[in-house]
């Protein structure tokens, strides 16, 4: 599919803290591309991943752009083809911590396209522990993600576990709405790293063990996990591959999933 007119959104970087601006550009040709502050020309790939940390950031020799999972996750999974993203600013703006404002003021001015969208069929297990995170990918005829959590720091979040189908109507009503989160134990030291400076009770879910501090703003019971799972599918956006095939993920991070993403190419040899 493709944007029929040019779409804005201006907001505030969850890392930064600072207001940024980013202009869709809706193009004929097949591919998606950002464009940072009018010069720098960088495309979504696995090769120009430069940062993972607490978010995936792109770049160049001249440039970055931080945190580019959830609207790549939504032109992802909403089958865009032929897009040019202008970025006024250092960060794609955060909007409410999740990917549903994009895909509010996307889907209406969507229209379909003559791009054919071609799948990569997994035909074989594959399997890959990375450092805390294990990812596990089985023959379908479908898209699917299976995201656990297991970890001893969180009892809301210990063995919670989302599957879910891939489909643009899935993605708009079952993962776009899962805001970012955190634990309260860690909120000083991402900020003590210079990062999460545009955090808020607002856009993002405060995990204190076995409670929410700011309840009000959930969407769903199990809504960090299905927030991972936008994460993960933002990051492997970047292999530029459609993919039929269960994906199933334990303790995923931005930093695990580039990982997996190289290790999946290699795998199916390409």
């Amino acid at each position: 599919k493709k944007l029929v007119s040019q779409l804005e959104f201006e907001g505030i970087g969850i890392h930064t803290g600072e207001i940024s601006k980013i202009v869709l550009n809706p193009k004929n040709v097949p591919q998606v591309s950002f464009v940072a502050n009018n010069k720098s020309f960088i495309k979504p790939t696995l090769e120009n991943v430069i940062n993972t940390d607490h978010a995936t950031s792109l770049g160049n020799k001249d440039t970055k752009i931080l945190t580019v999972e959830h609207l790549l996750a939504t032109i992802y999974c909403l089958y865009i083809t032929g897009l040019e993203i202008y970025v006024y600013g250092k960060e794609i703006p955060t909007m409410d911590g999740s990917a549903s404002v994009f895909v509010e003021k996307i889907v209406p001015k969507l229209e379909e396209t003559e791009h054919k969208i071609n799948f990569v069929t997994i035909n074989k297990p594959l399997k890959i522990s990375i450092e805390k995170s294990l990812y596990e990918v089985y023959p379908s005829e479908k898209f699917i993600v299976c995201c656990k959590i297991v970890t001893t720091r969180s009892k809301f979040l210990n063995n919670k576990e989302v599957s879910i189908e891939i489909t643009p109507e899935n993605f708009i009503s079952q993962i776009a709405l899962a805001k970012t989160f955190c634990l309260l134990e860690d909120v000083e030291k991402i900020y003590a790293k210079g990062l999460g400076r545009g955090g808020s009770l607002n856009n993002v879910i405060i995990i204190d063990d076995d409670k929410i501090v700011n309840p009000e703003i959930m969407r769903y019971e199990d809504e960090p996990i299905r927030h991972k799972i936008l994460d993960f599918i933002g990051d492997l956006s970047l292999t530029n591959f459609y993919f039929k095939g269960e994906f199933k993920i334990v303790n995923p991070s931005h930093h695990t999933n580039i990982k997996f993403c190289k290790f999946l190419l290699e795998s199916i040899c390409i």
